[in-house]
């Protein structure tokens, strides 16, 4: 059985911020956080939730919460609140199979869902008695109640849409930058080595003859002048190619390209994520492009882990636009977990079609 994502961070073959660890569980922080403060506690017993714990599980599931009052004390919001809890299966929001609590605090977190329906008869009917005045108390009452609902749903469903809208770092990649990337010299590009058939040595030319005789005024031989063995030959002799990169990690290094670097790009070593919905994708996407819809990463974060490679430059292409904010949603995520570089194509699908490009 493969390890789950959890498995692989506790064992440091991914990274993360470690906040605690003992010999029973780690907590670390969560990359996209709900709250302030937002840890995971995870048990190092690959248990896959609360409801595939056995009996004697119930003094590690007790560390877990005792370990979260204590992470709760040393972040100072003991005395505040917070809340500990874990998700068990899809309408619980539970995204890796491997028991976890989360921490949750620093701000007012609000109630917990509720049933539905359980406010609005209540509502109308005091509504009624307080006429005006009242009406607008309880419709602002009603108003503070569905927000409440929609954050909390909003929070537990991994497709949660967020509030406030992220804002991401921009940064465009320098020439110097791409040419290193590239492996080659600023007035060069990385060209693949070729092999000219052609001959490019400077040696004698026999004389067309008739029986073995000169033609008339024919020199008797036509020598070329004698060169050093390694004499550049004369001519438009083939430019050699420059060396082809060598991979260099740039954890946490996310830049902006366009069509001409991305072109360029294309030819090393890269692995190529096409960040639109699957519809998009399915319609027609950059030849060799892997699909992980940037709206919900957080849903995809164990497969990319699994499938995306350390090895080379990973770039990031949606439909093209002023932000791209579907391929920041993905090399966010991607450069939490320590990858890089990690270039997004800014022209995206639709500057690559109009170039005429498939």
């Amino acid at each position: 059985m493969e390890p789950t994502l959890f498995e692989r961070i506790i064992s440091r073959e991914i990274p993360a911020t470690f906040e605690y660890e003992d010999d029973h569980c780690v907590a670390i922080r969560d990359i996209a956080p709900a709250a302030p403060l937002h840890l995971l506690i995870i048990p190092r017993t690959p248990i896959r939730g609360i409801d595939a714990m056995a009996d004697d599980h119930e003094q590690l599931v007790g560390h877990l919460l005792n370990v979260g009052r204590m992470l709760a004390e040393r972040f100072g919001v003991h005395s505040s609140g917070y809340r500990l809890v874990t998700n068990v299966g899809d309408h619980g929001g539970q995204t890796v199979p491997h028991l976890h609590v989360h921490l949750l605090a620093g701000e007012p977190l609000g109630a917990m869902r509720t049933a539905h329906g359980g406010h609005s008869g209540t509502a109308i009917g005091r509504s009624a008695a307080y006429g005006g005045a009242g009406l607008l108390r309880d419709a602002g009452i009603t108003i503070l109640l569905v927000v409440g609902l929609a954050a909390v749903f909003n929070a537990a469903n991994p497709r949660g849409i967020p509030w406030v809208k992220p804002t991401y770092e921009r940064v465009a990649m320098t020439d110097a930058e791409l040419q290193a990337l590239l492996g080659g010299k600023p007035t060069e590009e990385y060209t693949p080595s070729t092999n000219h058939a052609a001959n490019q040595n400077n040696t004698a030319i026999p004389s067309a003859t008739s029986a073995g005789k000169p033609l008339a005024n024919e020199p008797q031989q036509r020598t070329a002048p004698s060169q050093p063995a390694d004499a550049t030959p004369k001519g438009d002799a083939p430019k050699a190619a420059t060396t082809p990169p060598t991979f260099q990690s740039q954890p946490g290094v996310v830049r902006e390209i366009g069509y001409d670097a991305f072109v360029k790009v294309l030819e090393t070593p890269h692995y190529l994520i096409d960040a639109r919905t699957a519809e998009a994708y399915g319609k027609g996407h950059i030849a060799g492009a892997v699909n992980y819809y940037g709206g919900e990463v957080q849903m995809h974060i164990p497969a990319m882990l699994s499938s995306v490679p350390r090895d080379r430059v990973v770039v990031v292409y949606c439909d093209g636009g002023a932000e791209c904010e579907l391929s920041h949603h993905i090399a966010d995520a991607l450069k939490g977990f320590g990858y890089g570089p990690i270039l997004i194509y800014m022209g995206g699908w639709n500057e690559w079609v109009q170039r005429g490009r498939k």
